[in-house]
């Protein structure tokens, strides 16, 4: 028995988070005890406590996580200030004439507002607050007002700056901010395919609206100061000028102050933006703590190698990606996306690497895969936060998320067979 133990430590310990996360021990717990429980089948427990001690402490503190919390309450605090109605706003006037403007207005607002706050949840909350209301008097109706916010609220961990991009790039020694410049197209691309459904999407029903000039330019010039920070912030991490934890710190001046100057930011909101950012990064630095703990012990026990190579053994580099990509949409329906990323990275990054992908590339895969995660039923975070804004039912909401969910799983395969999409920018920076 001694034996058995010893030589499948590694595969109890995976069995044993996928027990506690179904007896519903919360994520970063379960990740933390089964490799703790397992690590001593073989290791004594003097050994495993410093390690665990150890292990911990130094997850804690990599200087790039101060980006998270940056990024973080840059976002929160543009919540506060109710940016997400300006970029609706100005979206809306100049989309105005295009048929169904006002679907494909808030697909847009989605993709810039992602490119403030690299948060999907923050994303899908502000804009929804705005456009939900508005979708629904032009008889989009509940399924389509709610499915094309949830489902462009995703855009809010690919377009740069990105949470989960972040987590990625601690995990794996990767660059952040070649990872940050590797999601803009995919993102951009994503953004115009999403568009292009919502514009199609009701045929029978394609209401514009007409702006006049004066109109367009008073509400742009209204917005100019939310507009500039995404174009500044990925300026800034392209050329080099700043490092992407700058950015976050010069994000969190710009906005503020902003709020002040626009005088929408009181002490009161911007009190409870630091409070909301810190629950948030607090829930974060857990899961990365405990994940990365969880991850020392699998690499301990060689089993991401051991996995990876039964898999590229027994199926081709498509295979294998299909077979990641199944693995990705069961783990999303049950997982939200950063414990999904913690979880998975270790044990899939070896099998991407052997199935030719790059550690860059496959960190804008994953970051998909993550998307796929926010409104993948039961449990998608981006399901819930609609549900919790509109109180549709989860069910309508998931069917109005269902064609983007498809629109991501075939941009994983475009990402697999065109790395270039993601290895281009990159390769041009400084």
């Amino acid at each position: 028995m001694a034996d058995f133990l010893f030589n499948y430590a590694g595969y109890i310990g995976i069995a044993l988070l996928f027990l506690f996360m179904v007896l519903g021990v919360p994520v970063f717990v379960s990740m933390g005890m089964s490799a703790l429980i397992a690590s001593l089948f073989i290791n004594d427990p003097s050994h495993v406590v410093r390690n665990l001690i150890q292990t911990t402490w130094q997850s804690a503190s990599i200087f790039e996580l101060v980006a998270l919390p940056l990024f973080i309450l840059t976002g929160t605090i543009m919540q506060k200030t109710d940016a997400g109605r300006d970029l609706f706003a100005v979206t809306k006037v100049w989309i105005g004439s295009v048929p169904n403007s006002l679907g494909v207005a808030t697909i847009v607002a989605c993709g810039i507002f992602a490119a403030i706050s690299g948060s999907s949840i923050a994303t899908a909350a502000t804009v929804g607050l705005v456009a939900i209301p508005l979708l629904i008097e032009e008889d989009y109706g509940k399924r389509r007002a709610s499915g094309f916010v949830a489902g462009g609220g995703t855009l809010g961990i690919i377009i740069p700056p990105s949470i989960p991009l972040i987590l990625y790039g601690v995990m794996t020694e990767t660059s952040i901010g070649q990872l940050f410049i590797a999601g803009i197209v995919p993102g951009l691309l994503m953004l115009l395919i999403f568009a292009i459904y919502v514009l199609f999407s009701r045929p029978r029903i394609r209401t514009t609206q007409q702006y006049s000039a004066t109109e367009r330019w008073q509400i742009t010039l209204r917005s100019t100061g939310v507009m500039l920070l995404p174009v500044a912030i990925i300026t800034a991490i392209y050329t080099g000028i700043f490092t992407p934890t700058e950015v976050g710190a010069l994000s969190v001046v710009y906005v503020t102050v902003l709020g002040v100057i626009q005088r929408r930011l009181s002490w009161e909101k911007l009190r409870g933006a630091a409070y909301l950012a810190t629950r948030t990064t607090g829930m974060l630095y857990m899961l990365i703590v405990f994940g990365q703990y969880f991850a020392h012990f699998l690499t301990y026990e060689q089993l991401p190698q051991a996995i990876a190579d039964a898999i590229v053994a027994n199926a081709g580099g498509v295979a294998a990606i299909t077979l990641m990509i199944v693995a990705y949409l069961i783990l999303g329906m049950f997982l939200e996306s950063a414990a999904m990323l913690l979880i998975s990275i270790p044990i899939f990054a070896p099998v991407a690497q052997q199935a030719g992908m790059s550690l860059i590339t496959f960190g804008v895969f994953a970051c998909i895969a993550m998307e796929i995660a926010q409104i993948s039923p039961p449990v998608g975070v981006n399901l819930f936060t609609i549900h919790g804004i509109t109180r549709y039912p989860l069910w309508t909401i998931a069917k109005g998320a269902m064609p983007f969910l498809l629109v991501q799983v075939i941009m994983l395969y475009v990402v697999y067979f065109w790395p270039a999409l993601t290895l281009w920018l990159p390769g041009t920076m400084q």
